[in-house]
Formats: structure tokens, sequence, C-alpha cells
């Protein structure tokens, strides 16, 4: 049962209080990276490595997106990223625990075009902004992303963006999940280094990871804030949620006069704590806070007009 406010400790009130008014407070946009060519889904392009014998449970991944690419999708310098995602493609998930970590950083590179590299030599310089000793990947329709909310906001000052994933499943027994991992890629030269592997990979490949990875790399989509010049803000103004933070009841108001088509809500691990599908344009809407755990949460309006998030933290 949730424990009303006054049974909790002041620190921890405070603390969500904190972090509601400052990291939450402006409403956030999404934006997609899907450059070049579809092709078919891949367990080998990551973010996690999982394929169907489910053998290899560490992984290491780097991706490369340029200053163009960013600015093609409203990035610009100034924009602080949120959140990143991944689309999968398969149903399939796993409890964990496993360690994932995801780490970023601001750089000049303009391709990933050596056969091998490094992990150490990719890393120097990049900020850690995401850490999970406990993950776990929900069963999630196919294909959709899952979310990883950052622990500290990632501010893109300009250049390309390097973004590293770290997955580590050593601990649990086999079966480690309920199947493969398949991610939605497409083709694009030079943006992918990547290795699976019984351990840690001290090596990354362009070209290959136990398949031909050649020139693919995941579709991506950030959460951002400020900074965006090519992302339309009307139906964020027009769509509210209140009170924030929240605690029993949290109330979504649509002004904008699209149909609300979809509520989804995730928890800061990325699961999906709430799938709704709301029938007819709703101008008001109201959600049962009783059974979420206090914290973080991320809330994906899909409309008529197109997708709206916000941020809400439950007390």
């Amino acid at each position: 049962m949730k424990l009303s406010l006054p049974c909790r400790s002041l620190a921890t009130a405070a603390l969500l209080a904190l972090h509601a008014g400052a990291a939450f407070q402006a409403d956030a946009q999404i934006v997609q990276i899907a450059t070049g060519t579809p092709n078919t889904p891949l367990y080998a392009v990551g973010p996690i490595y999982m394929s169907s014998t489910l053998f290899y449970r560490y992984s290491r991944f780097a991706y490369l997106y340029t200053q163009a690419e960013l600015a093609a999708a409203g990035i610009v310098p100034g924009t602080d990223i949120l959140a990143v995602g991944w689309m999968k493609s398969t149903p399939n998930s796993t409890a964990g625990p496993a360690l994932f970590n995801i780490y970023m950083k601001n750089t000049f590179a303009a391709a990933y075009a050596d056969p091998t590299t490094t992990w150490a030599g990719l890393t120097i310089g990049a900020v850690q902004v995401y850490s999970e000793p406990a993950q776990s990947i929900p069963a999630t329709a196919s294909p959709d992303y899952i979310d990883f909310t950052l622990d500290t906001p990632f501010n893109y000052s300009g250049g390309s963006l390097e973004i590293f994933t770290e997955w580590d499943i050593s601990g649990p027994p086999a079966p480690i999940a309920t199947g493969a991992f398949e991610w939605v890629n497409t083709t694009v030269v030079d943006r992918i280094y990547a290795s699976g592997n019984t351990s840690l990979p001290a090596t990354l490949s362009s070209t290959t990871n136990n398949t031909n990875i050649d020139n693919r790399r995941p579709v991506i989509q950030f959460t951002v804030q400020g900074g965006t010049t090519a992302i339309p803000d009307l139906l964020s103004t027009s769509i509210g949620i209140w009170p924030n933070p929240a605690e029993d009841l949290l109330y979504i108001s649509n002004k904008s006069g699209a149909p609300l088509e979809s509520i989804v809500i995730t928890d800061a691990l990325g699961k999906v704590v709430l799938n709704e599908r709301p029938v007819g344009v709703i101008t008001d809407h109201q959600i049962d806070l009783g059974e979420f755990d206090p914290g973080a949460y991320l809330i994906r309006l899909e409309t008529g007009l197109g997708p709206v998030v916000k941020r809400v933290t439950v007390l």
C-alpha cells in the first residue's frame, strides 16, 4: 500500500520536491533520429546485446550522431537531454538484475571509420549519465521504445554527440531473458562500434558483432528540454498536468482539440506502469496514483497532432 506523506521521512519528501521543482519543471519534448535506410531488426546493434541463444552476458556499444543529424531533429547547442530510448521490435523481456550504464560526450568526431577501437579510448572525456545496478527490461509492444531517464540531464554544447552503453547481466541464472532483443535500425555509414562477449569487451568493432553490423545503427529517441528550434510546442502549451508533484491523483487537461489517443507512463527504469487508450476527444482526464511508488515518471501523451511528453514526481 502506498504510504501517506506524513509517514515518510522529511528528507525524502524534500528531495523529491526539489527534484520536481528543478529537473521536471519545464515541459519536455521527444525527437527521433532515424537517419539512413531502414534495415531489418537485429540484436547485435544494441544498445543491449541479447541474441536468441542468450549466451553472451556482456556488451558495450558506441554510437555517433553528427551535428547535422542532431540539428535536423531540432537539437541545437544548449539543449538538455533528459532521457534516451531505443526501439525494440520484439516483446521479450528480462527480469535482471543487470548493470546498465550510459555515457555521453560532446565531440568533434566525424565518423567511426576504424575497423576496431578500444573502449578506453572511445570513452575518454565521457560523462556517466545513467547507471542502474538492478536493471530489468520489461515486455513491450512490438515494436516500442525502451526509455531510460538520465540520472543527470546532459547538456549538448555543439558538434557531434557520442553515446556509449554498457551491459552486464552476469549475476542471474539462465535463462537470462525470455528471448532475443531485436533492435530497429537503419543503414548509416560509420556510426557504430560494438561488441558482445563472455566478459566486458575491451575492443569494439565497426563491422562485426558475431554477425554483420557494418554501417548499421539503432533508431533512437531523445527526450529534450530547452534549446530546440525545430520542434513545435503548441501541443505542449495546450495540454497540462497537475498537481506536480502529485500524491493520490493526477489530472490531465487537454485543450488542444486533438484526440488523446493514448497515455503511457514509464518509471525511471523505463518500465511501463500505465497504458491507457481513452475514447474520443477528452478535455480532462484523471489518473489514480494509489499504486505508484514515489519517484519520477515520464508521461507520453499521444494525440492526433503528435506526441507530448510531461514529467511528474509522485510523492
